[in-house]
């Protein structure tokens, strides 16, 4: 008679950032763009968020995030502070473009989460990205 082998627990795979946190690093990224600080960046990213889900247009997202950036922002998640630095590291720093920025900061958040080092994190970044 055969057994069926028990298999161990399974490691919770993580699908990486959801369209919210990507839509968010976007925001956050434009508010970095200006030379904001964080804190200012995430209150944008906040701003953003809440015009849009509140049925109103982009350029009415523009406005209420650029009010926010003078409160302090709602808390937010590291792993969604992680994303967004690395997001804008590539997308204004390196000057990627979107899709090339979202690759490097997922691959870099995955490295990290490995229990890697920021290098280690970069250069797996770049190789998303294609520049490596």
């Amino acid at each position: 008679m055969e057994q069926k082998s028990k298999s161990g627990p399974h490691p919770k795979v993580d699908p990486g950032p959801t369209a919210e946190d990507r839509s968010y690093a976007e925001w956050f990224a434009w508010a970095k763009r200006g030379g904001a600080p964080a804190s200012a960046c995430h209150a944008a990213a906040q701003g953003a968020f809440k015009a849009l889900s509140s049925g109103k247009d982009v350029s009415t997202a523009v406005q209420w995030a650029t009010a926010a950036m003078s409160r302090p922002p709602e808390n937010v998640s590291f792993t969604r502070q992680t994303y967004c630095a690395w997001f804008s590291l590539a997308n204004i720093d390196l000057n990627l473009d979107q899709h090339r920025a979202h690759a490097f900061a997922t691959a870099a958040v995955h490295v990290l989460d490995a229990g890697q080092d920021a290098a280690a994190a970069h250069a797996a970044g770049l190789v998303a990205a294609g520049i490596r």
